[in-house]
């Protein structure tokens, strides 16, 4: 599959990197993997009614053409991720850190860099997905696979395929968070969902038993998907999340 078509879900969503200027706390919003920032803009609308001054980087190779994400590396994201991360820092008294999917494990890297950050926050985070590591052999034979998960009627705009190179990346990615996770002491805030299709449901326990924080909670949305921020109860985990970054300032 090399000229992979329809090429963009939802092209016409606003998917591009975000600053929201408000109060001296501020909070770092990261997508997942083949999305955009579509994925956390909702939950951005959200937080700025607080106040809060938000930044959402549009990752490396996302958002134009899915090639262009195998042209990059994990170490693109986690540089994208770090560089809000310090915008923010440099802004705010209090910074955390929120990520859904590969966005999730972006932040815990960052927070397992930084104890400076304030809070972490991990939604769906892909630490574990079934049959990821075929793709470090699939990239030198195939460009793209086929998604066999959809995000019907949820305002998610991102790629139709994965690019296989920028899976194998992905797969680097997760190896090195797990072996950063016990560096992590900040207060931690995990959302896995009972519908996601996507990741292995001991993800979310995984991260909890290996992180060293002294305040960390799992929570289970039974009903939710992968998109969980996009999805039927996403006010539920939005009040969830806004609770955890009062609770921590």
């Amino acid at each position: 599959m090399n000229n992979p078509a329809p090429l963009m879900k939802n092209a016409y969503l606003d998917g591009d990197a975000f600053l929201i200027e408000g109060n001296d706390i501020g909070v770092v919003l990261l997508h997942g993997f083949t999305a955009t920032t579509a994925e956390v803009r909702l939950l951005a609308d959200y937080l700025r009614g607080f106040g809060y001054t938000l930044a959402a980087p549009l990752l490396p190779g996302h958002g134009t053409q899915p090639a262009e994400l195998n042209k990059t590396s994990w170490l693109d994201w986690y540089a994208a991720a770090e560089a809000a991360y310090l915008e923010l820092r440099g802004k705010c008294t209090k910074v955390f850190v929120c990520g859904e999917s590969m966005g999730a494990l972006l932040a815990l890297l960052v927070s397992s860099l930084y104890p400076q950050v304030d809070g972490v926050i991990a939604v769906a985070p892909a630490l574990q997905i079934r049959g990821i590591g075929l793709s470090r052999i699939m990239q030198y034979f195939v460009k793209f696979r086929p998604k066999n998960q959809a995000e019907d009627n949820l305002p998610w705009k991102g790629y139709m395929v994965y690019p296989v190179r920028g899976l194998a990346q992905l797969a680097k990615l997760q190896i090195v968070v797990q072996k950063e996770l016990d560096n992590i002491t900040q207060p931690l805030l995990v959302f896995m969902g009972g519908k996601d299709a996507s990741i292995h449901p001991e993800s979310g326990k995984i991260i909890i038993d290996a992180v060293r924080s002294s305040e960390k909670e799992l929570i289970y949305m039974p009903d939710s998907p992968h998109v969980m921020l996009l999805a039927e109860d996403k006010e539920v985990i939005f009040q969830k999340i806004h609770e955890f970054i009062e609770m921590h300032c």
